[in-house]
């Protein structure tokens, strides 16, 4: 099955360390923008497969 959550994560991941890196703050707070984006569907990704996990082992 494939790992949205963990692919999400990467991104975010990628978007902080760019925003690390950049040294113009107004590219430094795109970076920061986009981290949250990817962090927020990571957790929706998470939340669902814990969902779907629990429907499933409930049969």
């Amino acid at each position: 099955m494939f790992d949205e959550g963990a692919k999400f994560r990467r991104e975010y991941e990628e978007c902080r360390r760019q925003a690390g890196v950049t040294r113009d703050p107004s590219s430094k707070a795109q970076w920061l923008l986009f981290a949250a984006e990817w962090q927020e569907r990571a957790e929706t990704a998470e939340a669902l497969a814990k969902r779907e996990a629990d429907t499933a082992s409930a049969k």
